[in-house]
């Protein structure tokens, strides 16, 4: 019977490694699936270059691959913008999601090869991480399963991924369900130990995409109303909630503190840029148009989500899960709200300005209103075929829709060796990070060279320019005023050069480029240099996640520092006996003699005695003899 046991132990073991293999291999062929039509086929890339941010980001990921090649791994401006100019995007928008796109140009992989292996590793991830995520409370395989497929799969995130080729919110869908996790474990699950879970899910939505942080907070709001009856019981469920706030804190400082210090010293035109919360708005009735028609060129929710918000609706009282009602609910209310309906207008001149397009909030409806689909309250999905068949159906979906949108414009299929192309001017459609008052097309016309704007003309040789930093002699110069061909951010300077250089400025009337003004002989070097708070933010950031992960390690162990507790004092208490003994060595004591030492100074002392009183005697004889004598 032992040998029986022990056999199945081994078997269980296997089919859960067999099942486990055979889960990654379906979630890399459906990821794969998913992009084909729209990054595979024909070796071409379905890129609508109108509102699609894909040449944006392409440009990203060539500026961390062009920073690394020069040992720059932490670059804060990238320079591969507008011809070496330079965008400090990388503040805005951190590079922490596209290393490994920037890792695979170093591979010698071209952009366009990277740009489609970089979708099916996050089409890849997403699957996981949400397949892990939903396990883990629910411990069932197939309703799991579920999850991944209607969450990844959905319409607004593959309108994300291939309409608009938004880097950013794709990067945000990964760390999603991580975070959603976290907020199910402090207001309904165990908060004790997984608060870290939305620690770690909110910073890594932080570094992917700086808007949509400010919709889970939204999210958390709504949850904790909701909880209120319970959060009045268990109040402690706000102490979890606050520590994972300042974990998560800690962690993003590397990411908030740069950007506050750029936006502190140079006024940027995401700083006055106008609301358009209102105008981003469409009818609610286009929105279920779009869902139900499960186009991708549009956001919506897709028709099992649309189908799925409408049956939390009706159906609210019978859902007996307090978290998967209250999920279903306010993931339906944010899908309507996302529409006309609510009066943006009253918002316009307020923080939420920066969520941009109101239809942004289909992230958290489509994540919640998966998460009803999955768990299944109304008990709809009896049995794993059912469940199968919706993954499947889910799937042709996903496919259909990619089909119709490449076939409605065939056009915006770009080839693969037109892709290769650098396009160093798309900066955005808002272009946000320019200075103030700067203009994308005086700034295409500059020469990529000093030029000299006022003063005694002077002689300008030997100009390099390698990443941020860049040099030119000059000769013969009186208060000449030169402009540089780099835009001066807050942290370019010309410290390093000889001879009379003044500090580098930033011309606003002249969109931003840098200028500095020289006399007789020398050289200029200007550079971008690491300030203070961006080193030490970046560094505080790195301990405080080690110190995260060590915690969370020993958690996993169920690590309890009470247990320590008597060992600790029982330490304590061995250090203070030899600190005593070594102060009692240290201190001079009055030693008793032993009775050895007392005799032989006693005999010592006699013979003393008798010796001085032989020559007392001798002298006495030697003065009698000479008495007789006389």
């Amino acid at each position: 019977m032992k040998y029986i046991s022990l056999k199945n132990k081994y078997l269980r073991i296997l089919l859960i490694i067999l099942i486990a293999i055979a889960t990654t291999g379906l979630f890399a062929g459906v990821s794969y699936v998913a992009l084909y039509q729209t990054e595979f086929y024909h070796h071409s890339i379905w890129t609508f270059l109108g509102p699609s941010d894909n040449r944006f980001h392409m440009m990203r990921i060539e500026g961390l691959y062009q920073s690394i090649l020069h040992h720059n791994y932490f670059p804060l401006v990238n320079m591969s913008f507008m011809e070496g100019l330079g965008y400090i995007s990388n503040i805005f928008y951190s590079d922490f999601l596209i290393y490994p796109a920037a890792f695979l140009r170093l591979m010698g992989f071209t952009p366009a090869q990277t740009i489609v292996r970089f979708y099916l590793l996050l089409n890849f991830l997403t699957f996981t991480v949400s397949f892990l995520c939903f396990f883990k409370v629910s411990k069932k395989y197939w309703n799991s399963l579920v999850f991944s497929f209607v969450y990844t799969l959905a319409n607004y995130r593959l309108h994300d991924m291939l309409f608009r080729h938004d880097l950013g919110e794709i990067g945000a869908f990964v760390f999603l369900p991580i975070a959603v996790l976290g907020i199910y474990e402090i207001f309904y699950g165990e908060r004790k130990r997984n608060w870290l879970f939305l620690a770690f899910g909110m910073t890594g939505i932080i570094y992917s995409h700086a808007i949509s942080p400010i919709l889970v907070a939204i999210l958390i709001v709504l949850v904790m109303l909701c909880q209120i009856p319970e959060l009045r019981v268990h109040p402690k469920r706000l102490l979890s909630l606050i520590w994972a706030a300042v974990a998560s804190g800690l962690l993003s400082i590397g990411y908030f503190l740069p950007m506050l210090e750029q936006l502190k010293h140079t006024t940027l035109r995401l700083t006055e840029s106008k609301s358009i919360l209102p105008t981003g708005a469409d009818n609610l009735v286009d929105y279920f148009h779009w869902s139900i028609d499960n186009v991708i060129n549009k956001p919506n929710i897709g028709i099992v989500l649309l189908l799925a918000g409408l049956a939390a609706l009706v159906s609210m009282g019978k859902i007996e899960n307090k978290a998967v009602k209250h999920f279903a609910g306010i993931g339906a209310i944010m899908f309507i709200c996302g529409s006309k309906i609510f009066p943006w207008v009253m918002l316009n001149k307020t923080p939420f300005k920066m969520i941009q397009y109101p239809w942004r909030f289909d992230m958290i409806a489509t994540i919640l209103l998966a998460i009803f689909v999955a768990s299944d309250p109304l008990h709809l999905l009896k049995g794993n075929l059912v469940k199968a068949a919706l993954i499947v159906f889910v799937t042709l979906l996903a496919i259909s829709a990619s089909y119709r949108m490449v076939n409605s414009m065939s056009t915006a299929m770009v080839p693969y060796s037109e892709y290769d192309k650098a396009s160093p001017f798309s900066i955005g459609g808002g272009q946000e990070y320019l200075p103030d008052g700067a203009d994308i097309v005086p700034l295409e016309a500059e020469p990529q060279i000093p030029t000299i704007k006022a003063g005694k003309k002077a002689k300008i040789t030997n100009f390099k320019r390698v990443d941020t930093k860049m040099t030119f002699n000059f000769k013969h110069a009186k208060k000449t005023v030169i402009s540089v061909p780099v835009i001066a951010y807050y942290g370019f300077q010309s410290k390093e050069s000889t001879g009379n250089v003044s500090k580098l400025t930033m011309n606003k009337k002249n969109n931003g480029l840098g200028e500095v003004t020289v006399s007789g002989n020398g050289k200029v070097v200007i550079d971008y240099y690491e300030t203070h708070v961006q080193k030490t933010a970046r560094h505080f950031s790195f301990w405080a996640l080690v110190v995260l992960v060590i915690g969370a390690i020993l958690s996993m162990f169920n690590f309890k520092w009470s247990k320590f507790k008597p060992w600790a004092i029982e330490m304590k208490n061995k250090l203070s006996e030899k600190k005593a003994v070594k102060s009692e060595k240290s201190e001079p004591k009055d030693v008793p003699e032993s009775e050895d030492t007392q005799e032989s100074k006693e005999t010592e002392e006699s013979e003393i005695k008798e010796k001085s009183k032989k020559t007392d005697d001798s002298k006495n004889d030697d003065s009698e003899d000479k008495q007789v004598k006389e």
